[in-house]
C-alpha cells in the first residue's frame, strides 16, 4: 500500500478541500435556483467504494445519502465506464425525499475507478400534487413527484437527452430544474479536472493513499476519545406533532437508546411510533443521514470530519417506523420532519455521554435544529407566469446554548452550517410577495445561566397578483422540540399565523409603516402546522415565527449583568427579566430578593425525592454537566453540595420535581396537554438540574444508566 509523508499528506488533504469548494462553488455560481443559493445543495469526494472523504459545510443530512447511492450503484452495476454520470432520487434507497435529487460520477485512473464526485441539490418542484412537491396531503409517494431510480444521466460523456427531458418536463418550474442539473454536470467537470491535476502532480497512488488515511485518522481520534466517555445507556426523546386530521394535534414520538461500549456507539430508534401515511415520514437513509449529520457537527470541531466519524456507529430500527418508512409511505415532508425529530434524541443523548467528561462537556449542546418550516408558496407571479419557490428564512433560528457561551442569535442550522436565508431582494425580483420585516424575536430563545439564541419571525404580503397558495409544514407547534440542557428552558415554538383583510399596502401608500400584526385589522388566524392550501389573497398577511434553540444551566444563575444588557439590547425583555431569571434590571437587592422569592415558590411546589438520600459519599470520581458530581456510585448537586443519593435506579429518584406552568416557561412556549414541562431539581438549594417535556404520566425513560 502507498504510504504518503506527512508534508505530501497534509497538502493533498487541503488540496482535496480546495477540489471540493471549487466544485460546489461552481454548482452555486452556474445555478439559478433561489434554493441553492440559500445553499440547499451540497458536493463530496468520496473514495473509490462511497465513503466520504470530503464533504461541503452546506446541507448535510442528504450527503451521507450520497454514500448510500454510490453503493447502490456499484451494486447494481458492472459496466460502469470514464465518463458516466449517474442520478437518483429515490428515497427508499438513498435520497431523504424526491427533491433531493443526486449526480455521482466515477473518476478513473488507468483503468480503475479512484474516486467517486457527488453533488446534490433541492429541487424546486419535482411535479408532486403541490407545487413544490412538498405534499403535505400525501397520502402515498406516487403523489409526491417523480421518482428517479439508479441510471445514467450521462453515458460516456453523452447526455441521457429522454431521461433528461423526462425528468425536467415533469416539473413545473422545468427551466430551474434544467438549469441545475446543468449546474451539477458543470461542478463535476470542474471537480473531476482539478482531481486529475492532483493525480498528474503526486500520483493517483497517493491521491487514495490520503483520503484513505484521513478516514483512518477520524476513526481512530473518535474512537480514541469514545474511550474516556464512561459505557452506558443514555436517552431522550423528542416528539412530532401534527394534526390528526380533526381538530386535534397527535403526537409521534422518537426516543433514541444510546448504548456506548468501548470505542462504538449505537443508536437505537426501535422505539419510535410506527409509520402512518401523513406528513413526516423519513426513510432509512433520513435517519441515517440525520444520525451522520450530528456525528458530523458534534465531533468534528476537533476531528476532521468524513465518514471515519460513521464508522463506529451502528443506527439500529426496524422497518415500518415514522423514521425508517417503507414503500408507498409518503415521505416528502420526511426531510424535515421524522429525521429532525430524530436528530433532536440522538442530540439529547450525545449531550448527556459527553457531559460526564470535564475534557468534552463544552462539546455538549441541546437540540440544535427544532424543525424546518416549510414556506412554500405558488401561484402566478408580477409577469403573469405559475412560479413556485420555496422561502428559505426559516434557516435564522436562534442556537443552542453551550456550556460556556450563549447560543446565536440567527445562528443558522446545525444541518446547514454554510447556510443563509433566501436573499429578500432576489425574492421580491423573482416573486409577487414583498416582505414586511424580517426580524430577531426577544425572549423566543431559552433562558439559561446560558440563554439560547434568539431567532426570526417574517412577514409577507401578495403584490402584483391576485394570491398565492402557501403549502406550509412544520412540526414544534405545540410542544418546544428544542429543549434546553441542565436546568436551560427550551426554546420558543414554531408559529404561522395570517391575517385576512390586513391592508398593509394601503398602510404603506399612506405613510404609515407596519411594524406588527396587532397594528392591523382584519381576521387575525393561527394556521395549522400542516396547512396545504393556505390562501393568502392580495391585502393578507403571513407571519412565520421559527424554533429557536434551549438554553443551558438555571436561569437563576445567570449574571445579572448579563440580563440587564439583553434587556438594553432589546434581546430579553423587562417581563421575562424578572419572571425567568430573577433580574430587576438596576436593582442588585431586588434582584437578590426576587430570585430568593422564585427559589420560595419552587420549594413550595417541589415534588420530594422518590429515593431517600445517601447521609455519606467518597471522594470525587466524575461529573455530569453543570447538575451532579458523581462520586462512584453516589451523586450530589454540583451547586450546593447537598449529597442526593444512590444512581442505581436513576438520577431522577434522588430529585426533587417541579412542574412548570406556563409563568415558569418563556411566552412562546406551548406544551402539549398529553405532555409536562418538569423541572428536576435538587432539594435542597432548589436549583434546576435538568428540565425535561415529558409524558404527563411520567418520564418513561432515564436519562442515563453508567456501567461500572
Amino acid at each position: 500500500m502507498t504510504t504518503v509523508d506527512p508534508v505530501t499528506y497534509e497538502v493533498i488533504r487541503h488540496k482535496l478541500w480546495s477540489i471540493n469548494s471549487e466544485g460546489g462553488t461552481t454548482v452555486e455560481h452556474v445555478s439559478g435556483s433561489p434554493v441553492v443559493h440559500a445553499t440547499d445543495y451540497n458536493f463530496g469526494i468520496y473514495t473509490a467504494s462511497g465513503e466520504m472523504a470530503i464533504i461541503g459545510t452546506y446541507l448535510l443530512t442528504p450527503i451521507y445519502t450520497g454514500a448510500m447511492a454510490i453503493e447502490v450503484f456499484l451494486d447494481r452495476y458492472t459496466d460502469i465506464e470514464p465518463g458516466d454520470v449517474f442520478i437518483v432520487n429515490d428515497p427508499y434507497l438513498a435520497a431523504m425525499h424526491q427533491n433531493d435529487v443526486q449526480f455521482c460520477k466515477p473518476v478513473f485512473r488507468d483503468g480503475e475507478i479512484v474516486a467517486w464526485l457527488g453533488c446534490m441539490a433541492h429541487q424546486v418542484d419535482l411535479g408532486g400534487m403541490d407545487p413544490g412537491s412538498w405534499c403535505t396531503t400525501a397520502t402515498d409517494v406516487f403523489q409526491e413527484g417523480i421518482r428517479i431510480p439508479p441510471g445514467r444521466i450521462v453515458r460516456k460523456d453523452v447526455l441521457n437527452q429522454e431521461l433528461w427531458d423526462t425528468i425536467v418536463l415533469n416539473s413545473r418550474m422545468h427551466d430551474t430544474v434544467a438549469n441545475d442539473f446543468r449546474a451539477f454536470l458543470a461542478g463535476l467537470r470542474v471537480a473531476e479536472q482539478r482531481f486529475h491535476e492532483l493525480c498528474d502532480r503526486y500520483g493517483a497512488a497517493a491521491v487514495q493513499a490520503t483520503m484513505a488515511k484521513t478516514l483512518d485518522n477520524s476513526e481512530a481520534d473518535l474512537r480514541a476519545m469514545l474511550r474516556e466517555l464512561p459505557d452506558g445507556v443514555y436517552e431522550h426523546t423528542s416528539y412530532l406533532d401534527r394534526p390528526d386530521g380533526g381538530d386535534g394535534i397527535e403526537l409521534l414520538q422518537v426516543p433514541c437508546r444510546l448504548e456506548k461500549t468501548g470505542d462504538r456507539i449505537v443508536f437505537d430508534f426501535s422505539g419510535a411510533s410506527p409509520q402512518s401515511p401523513a406528513y413526516g415520514m423519513t426513510t432509512r437513509g433520513g435517519l441515517l443521514g440525520a444520525v451522520a449529520t450530528l456525528m458530523l457537527c458534534t465531533f468534528g470541531s476537533d476531528i476532521p470530519w468524513n465518514h471515519g466519524l460513521m464508522r463506529p456507529v451502528e443506527v439500529t430500527a426496524p422497518d415500518g417506523l415514522c423514521v425508517t418508512a417503507v414503500e408507498p409511505m409518503p415521505v416528502s415532508g420526511g426531510a424535515a420532519g421524522a429525521n429532525w425529530t430524530a436528530t433532536c434524541s440522538a442530540g439529547g443523548a450525545i449531550a448527556k455521554m459527553l457531559s460526564f467528561s470535564e475534557k468534552y462537556e463544552s462539546h455538549a449542546f441541546g437540540p440544535s435544529d427544532g424543525s424546518w418550516q416549510l414556506n412554500q408558496f405558488g401561484g402566478v407571479d408580477q409577469h403573469g407566469e405559475p412560479f413556485a419557490s420555496m422561502y428559505m428564512d426559516s434557516l435564522l433560528w436562534g442556537g443552542p446554548a453551550f456550556s460556556f457561551r450563549d447560543g446565536v442569535d440567527a445562528g443558522g442550522a446545525m444541518v446547514i452550517l454554510s447556510g443563509g436565508a433566501t436573499d429578500v431582494e432576489q425574492q421580491e425580483m423573482r416573486h409577487p410577495l414583498l416582505y414586511l420585516w424580517r426580524r430577531t424575536v426577544a425572549d423566543s430563545g431559552g433562558a439559561g445561566t446560558y440563554r439560547g439564541g434568539n431567532g426570526i419571525q417574517f412577514a409577507l404580503t401578495p403584490i402584483d397578483t391576485a394570491e398565492v397558495t402557501g403549502v406550509l409544514g412544520t412540526h414544534g407547534v405545540t410542544l418546544p422540540n428544542r429543549t434546553g440542557i441542565f436546568g436551560g428552558l427550551p426554546g420558543s415554538c414554531a408559529r404561522f399565523e395570517r391575517v385576512t383583510g390586513a391592508g398593509p399596502l394601503a398602510h404603506l401608500g399612506a405613510g404609515h409603516p407596519v411594524s406588527a400584526l396587532s397594528e392591523l385589522d382584519g381576521d387575525h388566524q393561527v394556521l395549522p402546522g400542516v396547512a396545504p392550501a393556505a390562501r393568502i389573497a392580495h391585502g393578507d398577511v403571513f407571519e412565520c415565527t421559527v424554533q429557536n434553540g434551549g438554553g443551558y444551566g438555571d436561569p437563576l444563575l445567570r449574571d445579572p449583568a448579563k440580563v440587564a444588557a439583553d434587556v438594553e439590547s432589546g434581546a430579553v425583555s423587562h417581563d421575562a427579566a424578572g419572571r425567568l431569571y430573577g433580574v430587576v434590571v438596576g436593582d442588585e437587592e431586588g434582584t437578590k430578593h426576587l430570585r430568593e422569592r422564585i427559589r420560595s415558590r419552587r420549594r413550595s411546589r417541589m415534588i420530594a425525592p422518590a429515593s431517600q438520600a445517601t447521609t455519606t459519599v467518597g471522594a470525587p470520581t466524575g461529573i455530569w454537566g453543570a447538575s451532579l458530581t458523581i462520586h462512584g456510585g453516589v451523586a450530589s448537586c454540583r451547586h450546593c453540595g447537598h449529597v442526593l443519593g444512590d444512581l442505581a435506579g436513576g438520577w431522577e429518584a434522588i430529585a426533587g420535581r417541579v412542574p412548570l406552568g406556563a409563568d415558569d416557561l418563556g411566552s412562546r412556549v406551548d406544551v402539549h396537554g398529553d405532555l409536562a414541562a418538569v423541572a428536576y431539581v435538587c432539594p435542597e438549594c432548589v436549583t434546576a438540574l435538568w428540565v425535561d417535556v415529558e409524558p404527563a404520566a411520567g418520564k418513561t425513560w432515564r436519562d442515563f444508566a453508567l456501567r461500572a
